[in-house]
């Protein structure tokens, strides 16, 4: 009898150590959530702004067109061309050579600001792909 009385008695042991650990697990599982959630407000809070001055410092990293070095007579010129704001009477007085200059040039943007944009959509739709996955679990955990 007393082995017996033992297993019982160890049995009971692990089943009340089991259920404070399940619910020390959900404890933890809540707080998890709860951080998560606080974190994760925070970040959508700070998108915006972050967002605003990322682009801020893309403009002044944005290099000088090589077109202002091609035209250092003609400075109102190259200020345009950075604003792209030029004028017809301005590209009336330019050459054939100093145009095609800037069509070259202008291509080569277009063609770069492509291959930008295309590499920004890739990384968009992983994103997308990462966030239903992460919504997908996060259901399956709710529930």
């Amino acid at each position: 009898l007393l082995p017996q009385s033992k297993q019982s008695s160890s049995y009971s042991d692990r089943d009340t150590t089991e259920e404070e650990s399940e619910s020390l697990d959900e404890m933890d599982f809540l707080s998890r959530q709860k951080k998560l959630q606080a974190e994760a407000k925070m970040a959508l809070a700070m998108a915006k702004p972050m967002a605003k001055m990322q682009v801020e410092v893309e403009k002044q990293n944005r290099k000088k067109s090589p077109v202002a070095d091609l035209l250092p007579h003609m400075p109102h010129i190259s200020e345009c061309l950075m604003k792209r704001s030029l004028k017809p009477t301005d590209l009336r007085d330019m050459t054939i050579g100093q145009l095609q200059v800037i069509v070259n040039d202008l291509h080569s943007q277009i063609e770069s600001l492509n291959e930008e944009l295309v590499q920004l959509l890739l990384i968009r739709d992983e994103l997308h792909t990462e966030q239903d996955a992460m919504l997908v679990d996060i259901e399956d955990l709710t529930r």
